[in-house]
């Protein structure tokens, strides 16, 4: 049987060879023709534009020709042409748009039915029911015990064999006859195509049902049968190819062993996967190259799963062989390559078919224990790249180059993969360690340096004509450059400082900032050009990186903070658009730093006030960052610049609430509790933000401080009005106030913050809405009142003022004359400010004593000082309205009596 097999083999592709010559004969013999008959005067009239079963072409030359070439379908009835999306603009003479076609011919007609009925459902139909009558047949003969499996086998042979012969005798029979190709309903095709269908269940009925062959035979037989059905298919049409793709493809599913041999999947899988590409390329079958790529990487996915020493191996050659037909399918004469190098739409299918190969290669490395990482990813690599080098739409596709580069990187000597149980034991550090240091870091640099070399180069080719091209490029190369070092540097020493990792991305860095200034100078002028922009970003990232690593937690934000300044001051020179952004991640990497450090212990900061490490670890980076944002703003990025400098504000922020805490608590950041010294130096601080940035955005006009003005005004709003009035109030709280007279913690908590909040509202009234400057004139007063009532207290109470201590009547009588003192002192300022606001605050606050006289003090008081009281309220109201009325004489607006 084995011997029967390889001679029918033989048979088919000597058959297929001739087949194969004689076309190629017969396109010569036509093109010659059309060419003399356009030479002697002959109008040959333009391609037909619709299929020809509707209404059969002339018969002559031309239709003789096409049926003699081996029935060429018309390209309508073709399925769509092997062409990536947007490739329209290749060279090519474009079609007159067929006419809009009338109300009468969109009318289906009695005889276009009859023609649709007559001719293409009836071989269809026939089709499907010799297909039915076959297995009927079969099934019968079973039931009714006529045929042996042996004679049902043959009987199954020569039925498919009778099917071929008759498919091939028609088409022989309809070129001699210049017959027209129905395209939808092709009788030869549609009895090869049973014939194929008969001969897959035929040769897999032998093997599964009956045993009559084993795997191997069964398997090389599938195989043969589905790549002539892919072969008989550039002759019969699209629907033979497609039995042909799923007979092929579907041949080691069916076969059965329980010795799998790896080699011949993977041998098996080439080669099918090489007979469509060469298919889908004769005939321009995009759908068929489809089908190629996907049961390609499919197998060559599944294969890893099979426990064989063979399997690393077999699967590393067959994933290389696999990039380079994909890359000689959908590039190689087929992809638009000008000179020079220009920019191209993507191609789709083509870009896929390589990250799918990534996909699988990276499975592969974390499944099989032996795979040899480092030859197979840096052969398909290479082949991506240069793919990608050479055809424009494909430049795409050197992402899955780096993403090659990056799976090989993290899988090469990974202990996880050879032992998998390694994690469960705890040793979760030992699980991604290399068991060579040296040898790993030899090989990924192996791997990565080459492949990031040819991307650069093929970049640098592309840099002055094509630049999305060499865009695409130097992103794949700059993410291999960026990320490398980092997967090795999480393998080898996670988390930790080390300088050698440190000083080789530097390097990096530096080398990458090369490359960024001379392919700006491939387009000068050109600041959006891609290349330039990811060999920037990839630059930085490696500097931020490489100062990570090298530095302390401490030091890690001061150098981000650095980066942030240097990338703004190169921008004034060479202003790539991706610069300000980068500008943007360095200071968010430093005020992430900060903010992940802190809080700061004692002993890395020292105990003196101000002046101590807290300047080298927050205050220098916020400096830093301020001066980045401000370059980056007078160099005309005022958007981003105003984002860098509002990440400097905010570090600013936290570096002044960080000193006074240090200062206040005697050097300890952390420990202690936070009370009402803490909340009223941070007020204070946020209040003297508001102030000082409300006059920075009045001389710069820049909106950033405007904004940070109005933010840091609000946090110090809600500290003043929820922290000192409310949450750490001393009258709430019972909390010590201090012992001084005048200087206790009652000054710069409510007089000191009272004052700045009536600044801030002075300052606000030419540049912000009522409410706002209202709101704080309001604070302020609040806190002027809390400030003078409280000290009344402190003078009676001493350093613990809290509301649940007794009240001598002198103290409840002095809270009266200090409100009524505190009411005519805001009226004075009122009317010589003529100011409504101040007047009305006034009149609050003598409001408030007149209600507390006659509600409170009536009956909490007695003897002389409740009679001083209302007298002295009396007094007062009456001093109050002899001034209101000299000011009405005065100003004439007395009425008269």
């Amino acid at each position: 049987m084995e011997a029967v097999v390889v001679i029918a083999v033989l048979v088919v592709l000597v058959v297929m060879t001739g087949i194969s010559r004689r076309i190629g004969k017969l396109e010569a013999e036509t093109k010659a023709l059309r060419a003399a008959l356009v030479r002697a005067g002959v109008d040959m009239g333009p391609a037909p534009s619709g299929p020809p079963a509707a209404s059969p072409p002339p018969v002559g030359p031309k239709a003789s020709d096409r049926a003699s070439a081996g029935r060429t379908p018309t390209p309508d009835a073709e399925p769509v042409a092997m062409r990536a999306s947007g490739e329209s603009d290749r060279k090519s003479t474009p079609a007159t748009p067929p006419p809009l076609p009338s109300a009468k011919q969109k009318r289906r007609s009695a005889a276009d039915f009859e023609k649709l009925v007559g001719a293409s459902w009836s071989v269809i139909l026939g089709g499907i029911a010799i297909a039915l009558g076959a297995l009927f047949l079969v099934r019968y003969s079973i039931e009714a015990g006529l045929l042996g499996p042996g004679a049902r086998i043959a009987a199954g042979t020569l039925f498919s064999a009778a099917l071929f012969a008759a498919g091939e005798w028609l088409r022989r029979r309809d070129r001699e006859l210049d017959l027209p190709v129905f395209h939808k309903a092709d009788v030869p095709g549609i009895l090869t195509g049973a014939g194929a269908i008969g001969a897959f269940g035929t040769l897999y009925a032998a093997h599964a049902l009956y045993h009559f062959v084993g795997p191997g035979v069964a398997f090389l037989g599938l195989t043969v049968i589905g790549i002539a059905s892919l072969l008989l298919s550039s002759i019969h049409g699209p629907k033979l190819a497609a039995i042909g793709l799923l007979g092929a493809y579907g041949a080691p599913s069916l076969v059965s062993s329980g010795d799998p041999n790896p080699v011949a999947l993977a041998l098996h899988t080439l080669v099918v996967t090489a007979s469509v590409m060469a298919v889908s390329r004769i005939r321009d079958w995009l759908w068929l190259a489809v089908g190629g790529v996907v049961g390609g990487c499919l197998w060559a996915f599944l294969i890893a799963a099979v426990d064989d020493p063979a399997v690393p191996w077999a699967g590393a050659i067959l994933l290389a062989c696999l990039a380079a037909l994909f890359a000689a399918t959908f590039g190689w004469e087929k992809s638009e390559r000008p000179v020079p190098l220009q920019d191209r739409p993507w191609d789709r299918p083509g870009v896929v078919s390589f990250v799918l190969i990534a996909l699988v290669y990276a499975e592969h490395c974390l499944v099989n224990a032996g795979f040899p990482a480092l030859p197979a990813g840096l052969a398909v690599g290479a082949i991506i790249v240069v793919a990608a080098g050479i055809w424009p739409a494909l430049s795409v596709a050197s992402g899955a180059a780096s993403l090659v580069v990056l799976a090989g990187a993290a899988a090469i000597d990974l202990p996880l993969v050879h032992y998998p149980g390694l994690i469960l034991d705890g040793e979760g550090g030992d699980a991604f360690m290399p068991a060579d240091i040296g040898a790993y870091v030899g090989a990924i640099a192996f791997l990565a340096v080459p492949v990031a070399a040819l991307a650069m180069g093929a970049a640098r080719r592309a840099a002055a004509t094509a630049p999305r091209m060499a865009g695409n490029l130097a992103v794949a190369g700059s993410v291999i450059a960026v990320f490398t070092p980092v997967i090795a540097y999480l393998r080898i020493s996670p988390f930790e400082t080390d300088l050698l990792f440190g000083t080789a991305s530097i390097a990096i860095a530096l080398l990458l900032v090369l490359l960024a200034e001379l392919f700006t100078r491939a387009r000068p002028g050109d600041w959006s050009a891609p290349a330039p922009a990811a060999f920037a970003v990839a630059a930085i990232a490696l500097l931020s990186f490489g100062l990570g690593v090298s530095l302390s937690a401490t030091w890690m934000p001061f150098g981000f903070a650095l980066t942030a300044a240097g990338i703004a001051w190169v921008y004034r020179a060479r202003p790539l658009a991706a610069l300000p952004y980068l500008a943007i991640a360095a200071s968010l990497l430093a005020a992430l730093g900060l903010w992940a450090s802190a809080p700061f212990p004692g002993e890395a900061i020292g105990t003196t006030p101000f002046l101590n490490r807290l300047v080298v670890i927050v205050g220098l980076p916020a400096a830093a960052v301020l001066l980045g944002g401000e370059i980056l703003r007078r160099a005309g990025a005022a958007r981003t610049g105003s984002i860098v400098t509002a990440i400097g504000l905010a570090l600013l922020a936290f570096f002044v609430g960080l000193e006074l805490r240090h200062w206040i608590n005697g050097g300890d950041i952390i420990g202690g509790h936070f009370r009402l010294a803490d909340m009223a130096v941070q007020t204070i601080a946020a209040l003297g933000f508001s102030i000082g940035l409300q006059r920075v955005a009045r001389f710069t006009r820049a909106r950033v401080f405007d904004l940070a003005s109005l933010v840091a005004g609000g946090f110090g709003a809600a500290m003043s009005a929820l922290g000192l009035l409310l949450v750490f109030n001393p009258l709430l709280t019972g909390d010590s106030v201090g012992e001084g007279a005048v200087l206790n913690m009652l000054l710069p908590a409510y007089l000191v913050t009272a004052v700045l909040a009536a600044v801030v509202a002075l300052l606000a009234r030419p540049v912000r809405p009522r409410w706002y400057t209202l709101s704080y004139a309001l604070l302020a007063g609040l806190l002027a009142f809390a400030y003078f009532t409280l000290m009344t207290r402190h003078a009676f109470q001493g350093e613990r003022i809290g509301l649940f201590r007794s009240t001598s009547d002198m103290e409840f009588w002095t809270y009266s004359a200090v409100w009524l003192v505190l009411g005519a002192v805001v009226l004075a300022a009122g009317l010589g400010l003529r100011s409504l606001p101040l007047r009305v605050a006034s009149a609050v606050v003598i409001a408030l004593t007149v209600c507390k006289v006659f509600l409170l003090d009536m009956t909490a008081l007695a003897g002389a000082l409740r009679a001083f009281s209302f007298m002295g309220l009396g007094i007062s109201l009456l001093a109050i309205g002899r001034f209101y009325q000299r000011i009405l004489v005065r100003t004439g607006n007395a009425e008269p009596q």
